[in-house]
């Protein structure tokens, strides 16, 4: 006799993915804990970033490329999949530092619990995405995946147009709109060279302020009452 199948909760997330209506997930379970332990264990972040893509490969229940997402949207996605799959609550430890009345530092250890799904919030200070090179042309940027983090952590001046380009979504001419699907990267870094620098400066402000998550309050010492601001934003400060 054949064992059973273990069915799995199904949750949704809204506001991914570019679509309207919510996407479905179910938690991770063992197989993907294990994906996740190796991947955090690495210190190639090309392992880490490839096992949660693979998590979220696996736990989506709708066809994506996990490979194509965006950085915001995979931060959403992991979020609400460790939420749902472990604890919707997460412990943040630090010391506090502040210089008491004899000199030394309080050294009191602060803990925070949050909710990860009520606490942390998406912080989105991008322009429009549409961005207009003259009277008949416009361009329509996407915010920028993982691989694109990866070459704007670099710093490097000399690939700033290949990362533009690798953040356009479409090009619009009058009545013809341009899928970047059906252009080569050597034609789409030809076409950024061309931008005039103002234009070439809202491009960047939209990916430097790609949305992520974050948190930020004042937390005040339960030993010397000193006042924290803490503020984490990004996976690597709640789940490190």
């Amino acid at each position: 006799m054949a064992l059973p199948k273990i069915d799995y909760p199904i949750f949704e997330i809204e506001g991914i993915l570019g679509k309207s209506k919510p996407i479905k997930f179910r938690p991770f379970s063992v197989k993907e804990q294990k994906i996740l332990m190796m991947a955090s264990e690495s210190s190639d972040i090309k392992e880490v970033v490839r096992g949660m893509q693979q998590i979220i490969q696996n736990c989506c229940l709708e066809s994506i490329d996990a490979e194509k997402l965006s950085l915001s949207d995979i931060e959403i996605i992991f979020l609400h999949l460790r939420a749902k799959s472990v604890s919707e609550n997460v412990d943040i430890y630090f010391k506090c530092n502040n210089i008491i009345e004899d000199g030394s530092k309080c050294g009191m250890v602060i803990d925070i619990s949050l909710d990860l799904l009520k606490d942390i919030k998406v912080e989105s200070k991008q322009p429009s995405n549409t961005i207009w090179l003259n009277d008949k042309i416009a361009v329509k940027m996407k915010n920028p995946t993982l691989d694109v983090v990866r070459l704007i952590e670099m710093d490097d001046a000399s690939i700033s147009d290949k990362i533009i380009a690798l953040c356009l979504d479409k090009v619009i001419e009058e009545e013809e709109v341009h899928d970047m699907e059906t252009v080569t990267e050597e034609e789409l870094v030809e076409f950024v060279g061309q931008i005039q620098t103002k234009d070439y400066e809202k491009m960047w402000e939209f990916i430097q302020n790609t949305p992520k998550i974050k948190y930020e309050e004042v937390h005040k010492c339960p030993r010397c009452s000193y006042e924290h601001r803490v503020k984490l934003e990004g996976l690597s400060d709640f789940f490190s």
